[in-house]
């Protein structure tokens, strides 16, 4: 991976010196252009043109006649490339060389900054003269000076993508799920709470007469939106340093996130009505076009680079570029174009490719894409935080008051925040992961103020419209707040977090910390024996040697409670088995959805903190049920195969799950069973009590898939079928990769030969992702020549009977038909069980070959039994609109189906008639079963010596009766006459 890792270095900084120089040149070539047409307009219009204008055009002339004169090599101004790779240098010597100052590596930036505008604002980068040698050192002056009057949009379109994309990306979208509704709350209705407390505080100040003379409840309250945009980068670092929660960190991540894009939001909308260049639109609806505009641009090109990306097989220059681009241009658009949230376009993409996205992202390209985003999230950050300090120590003069007003915001904006979230404390301790008061503590203490809010105050530093006043204090109080914050709460709040002991490691990790080291140490002694026996090492001095062993570790002196031990146990063994799984997916074993869907598993269980057992998992069984939608789908006449499609792909992922599933259980196995040796030989016995009762619940775990998987090949082989084809071919082309590289690493094949290889193996695993082997649904027309009751059928009348049959499959718990409902038509179960019920009460279990449902067409009467699948079944459907169709034309396929449905009616009505319903169901069958289904003409009358009739159809009546019976009844008489066509049991 290093020229990987070079190439993403290299790519890096040329994607930010490109974007810097058309930025310098774009914004200079406006600049000239609009001072140019404004002299000429003032000309045309008989006015004078203003001394500092007709002085800027000079210059510019001057300017562009010196550069001309020095050739074409020095016709642009080089010294924002300059800063650049300064500041990218002092980055890294900071980052090397103060790896254990107490400082934040973000907070030194920014001191280093001040620093560097402090002794360009002096006057010390000018002309030296040390002794007889003038050294000119003004062209580092005029690099520090582009930093300090950088144009603030450059901050936004430039830097804030890169670190707005990277800080989504990198977040766990698990927690972000369970952390999001929090972050909503502090994000948007707790901004406005603060935003409006932070003016009223402002106009206090005002009203007092100790300054800010000029302000108005608009220019607080959006000062107050600027300065409730956090910048958590240095303590979020910091939280994952010390080792506190992963909890806390993401929902201080995740509202930073969404708080920095409301706030620019909101800053907008009021900017805007400052200015008097807003639209007619209330408030209210300006800042939800705005915010959901935003969102919804996001997903939309999320959506967009999926799809692109997925059908790409480890390009990594395609797809790093595309998701690059991406990032910058939903920002760009949404802003430029479509006057939305840029940020909040930009937050929702990221989410999206941290979500879906990564697994869409061919497994060789996902870990070079990881390190390109966290080496750019690296240099926007130097470089912003560099040129936050020399804007600070250029652009802010205080006089002795400022001071005083800027303490007084100090404590004013953290009392706020303390105010907003103890108001929705309440509600944020029970939602998600809740909210506890240690946390909240952190919370509020770490709310730093950063890049973005001076971003926003440089917008109005640079807003001509804006009294100069007012201008000057905005930029400058913010400028103080992002010092103070960054110098005050980012180095103190580690005390804090160890103060609070959210850093405090559990008596059960110290433990298991213990044991680990003491296994390494036992290790490296018997490695150390095995050298010594080493011919060409035997002049060695083992004393030294030895002095390299690690340290003993001492055993922790409280022990640990049984469900603490086996609680630490159970988390370790379930961050190796999701490490199986995307191991298995970045090897090509697993898909995309099942790793999303295996992983996701994994982090409910976590989310219990090790307290439930491993086998506590969903059902795999539960594989198997289908989305309604898909249901509807296949009773659509036309496109119902499209319904059948996608449940044979739903199985598909179901089969990819419980094989990644079983394997991730034998690795686990493999581990917990060589622990259990070591805790056995080193007479541990509670973590050897612990480790086999883990070892038996993997077990279970691994029993379960291997169920689930010959389940589902009984149900569906020709799924099961083409499935296991493909996962062969997997296995075989990534053979041939790891064999490839294992020759090109022996020498055998030259980079260029090996690279060719590879990509024809490639070219066939996307190949295998793009069209993967086919399966054909069961021949269940096939299942109608082996049918009994259609066996001696003029062969154009079965034509007709296959026809009218449409395959259907149904999932595990979906009814075919429900009780009391009118019949639709009739089914014939291909494959699979299902059960019939009557009331609550199950009264048989159907399988293959069995038909259902006829009763009802055949009576015209409700359903009188719900019928459900037990497993996943496979039926043909015959509607009843062709049932009638088929009996008109077939008097002979009509009798058939009345002797199979008359035997399943006779059952279900005397069944709770007296004294069979007190008969056993099996009985009751067997007698049932001796009888057969008689068609009787019109006055034709019918022996019942001896025999009891079961009315079906039409009307009989008893001799010396004149009132006749109707169906469906019992028949004791022993001679009776049929009205009309009638059919009796």
């Amino acid at each position: 991976m290093n020229h990987r890792r070079l190439f993403t270095t290299f790519l890096t900084i040329t994607f930010f010196f490109v974007a810097f120089n058309l930025w310098q040149s774009f914004a200079s070539d406006t600049l000239a252009i609009h001072t140019s047409d404004s002299i000429h307009s003032e000309i045309l219009s008989g006015e004078q043109p203003t001394e500092a204008k007709i002085t800027a055009h000079d210059t510019s002339d001057a300017h562009g006649e010196s550069h001309t004169d020095h050739g074409d090599a020095h016709s642009g101004d080089m010294s924002p490339l300059f800063f650049i790779i300064i500041a990218l240098f002092i980055g890294t010597a900071t980052h090397h060389l103060l790896q254990k100052s107490p400082l934040p590596y973000t907070v030194t930036l920014l001191i280093i900054g001040m620093i560097i505008g402090i002794i360009d604002r002096v006057g010390w980068l000018q002309i030296w003269n040390i002794g007889s040698i003038s050294l000119d050192l003004s062209f580092f002056s005029q690099s520090i000076e582009w930093a300090g009057n950088i144009d603030p949009h450059i901050i936004l379109y430039v830097f804030l993508p890169t670190l707005i994309f990277e800080a989504a990306f990198a977040l766990d979208v698990h927690t972000f799920k369970k952390s999001v509704t929090n972050a909503f709350i502090l994000a948007v209705p707790g901004i406005v709470i603060a935003l409006i407390i932070t003016g009223a505080i402002m106009m206090g100040i005002k009203y007092t007469g100790m300054g800010l003379h000029s302000w108005t409840w608009p220019v607080a309250l959006m000062f107050g939106t600027i300065i409730s945009a956090n910048d958590p980068v240095a303590v979020v670092a910091l939280l994952k340093e010390l080792g506190a929660s992963k909890k806390i960190s993401t929902l201080i991540e995740s509202e930073s996130l969404l708080n920095d894009g409301t706030a620019i939001v909101i800053f907008m909308v009021f900017l805007a009505v400052i200015t008097g260049s807003g639209s007619n639109n209330p408030i209210l609806i300006e800042f939800l076009r705005v915010a959901v505009g935003g969102t919804f641009f996001g997903v939309l090109i999320g959506f967009m680079v999926i799809n692109w990306v997925r059908k790409v097989f480890n390009d990594a220059l395609f797809e790093i570029t595309v998701i690059i681009g991406a990032a910058y241009l939903s920002f760009f658009i949404s802003e430029h174009f479509f006057h939305v949230s840029g940020v909040l376009a930009v937050v929702a993409f990221g989410l999206m490719m941290a979500g879906v996205g990564r697994t869409r992202i061919s497994p060789e390209v996902g870990h070079f894409l990881h390190e390109f985003w966290v080496l750019a999230a690296f240099i926007a950050n130097t470089l912003i935080f560099i040129i936050v300090g020399v804007l600070i120590a250029q652009k802010v003069s205080f006089a002795p008051v400022d001071f005083l007003i800027l303490l007084i915001v100090y404590v004013g904006i953290f009392i706020v925040r303390a105010f907003m979230i103890a108001m929705f404390f309440p509600a944020m301790k029970n939602i998600g992961y809740g909210l506890s008061a240690k946390d909240s503590v952190v919370l509020w203490y770490g709310a730093l103020r950063g890049a973005i809010g001076l971003a926003l105050a440089l917008i109005i530093a640079n807003e001509p419209s804006i009294p100069a006043d007012i201008r000057n204090e905005i930029l400058s109080l913010t400028a103080g707040i992002v010092l103070l914050t960054s110098v005050i709460n980012a180095t103190t709040i580690k005390y804090l977090v160890n103060w609070l002991g959210l850093n405090k490691i559990g008596m059960a990790k110290l433990q298991m910390k213990a044991a680990a080291e003491s296994y390494l140490l036992q290790s490296s002694e018997n490695a150390l024996e095995k050298l010594k026996g080493d011919r060409f090492m035997a002049g060695a001095n083992w004393n030294t040697v030895s002095s390299y062993l690690p340290k003993a570790s001492l055993e922790p002196k409280d022990q640990t409670k049984y469900e603490e031990s086996i609680a630490e146990t159970r988390k370790r063994i379930l961050q190796k088995e999701k490490a199986s799984y995307w191991r298995q997916f970045g090897e090509g074993l697993l898909g995309p959805s099942a790793v999303q869907r295996l992983s996701d598993d994994i982090d409910h269980l976590l989310d219990a903190g090790g307290k439930v057992s491993l086998a506590h998992r969903k059902d795999l069984e539960q594989f198997w049920k289908t989305p309604k939608l898909l249901n509807f789908l296949q009773s659509l006449p036309i496109i119902g195969f499209i319904g059948q499609r996608l449940f044979f792909e739903r199985l598909a992922v179901s089969y990819d799950s419980a094989r990644g599933f079983v394997a991730a259980q034998e690795e686990v196995q493999k581990v917990v069973g060589s622990m259990l040796i070591s805790a056995e030989s080193s007479d541990n016995k509670t973590e050897a009590a612990n480790l086999a009762i883990i070892e038996d619940e993997i077990n279970e775990n691994r029993i379960q898939g291997l169920t689930f998987l010959r389940n589902l090949k009984e149900a569906f082989p020709e799924v099961y079928n083409a499935i296991e084809t493909r996962q062969a071919i997997r296995s075989l082309l990534n053979h041939q990769k790891h064999t490839v590289e294992r020759l090109l690493k022996n020498g055998r094949l030259e980079p260029d030969e090996a690279e060719e290889i590879l990509a024809n193996i490639e070219g066939k695993m996307k190949t295998l992702l793009d069209a993967p082997p086919s399966y054909t649904a069961p021949e269940a027309m096939k299942f109608l020549h082996e049918a009994p009751w259609l066996e001696g059928l003029d062969p154009e009348l079965f034509k007709k009977v296959v026809k009218s049959f449409k395959t259907r499959v149904y999932s595990v718990g979906q009814k075919l038909f429900a009780e009391n409902k009118p019949g639709d038509g009739f089914f014939i179960i291909v494959r699979g069980n299902v059960k019939v019920e009557i009331g609550n009460v199950v009264v048989d279990v159907l399988g293959p070959g069995t038909v259902i449902g006829e009763m009802a067409n055949l009576m015209g009467v409700p359903r009188s039994a719900s019928v459900t699948a037990e497993s996943p079944v496979t039926v043909l459907k015959m509607s009843a609109k062709s049932m009638v169709q088929l009996m008109a034309d077939s008097r002979e396929l009509e009798e058939r189906l009345w002797k199979i449905a008359g035997g399943r009616f006779v059952e279900n009505y005397i069944s709770k008639v007296e004294p069979y319903s007190k008969w056993k169901r099996n009985q009751l069958k067997k007698w049932i079963a001796t009888g057969d289904v008689m068609f009787l003409g019109d006055e034709e009358k019918i022996d019942l010596n001896e025999k009891i009739g079961i009315l079906l159809t039409g009307k009989v009546y008893v001799t010396n009766k004149q009132s006749p019976i109707l169906a469906p009844a019992i028949l004791y008489a022993t001679l009776v006459t049929v009205v009309n066509d009638a059919r009796v049991y």
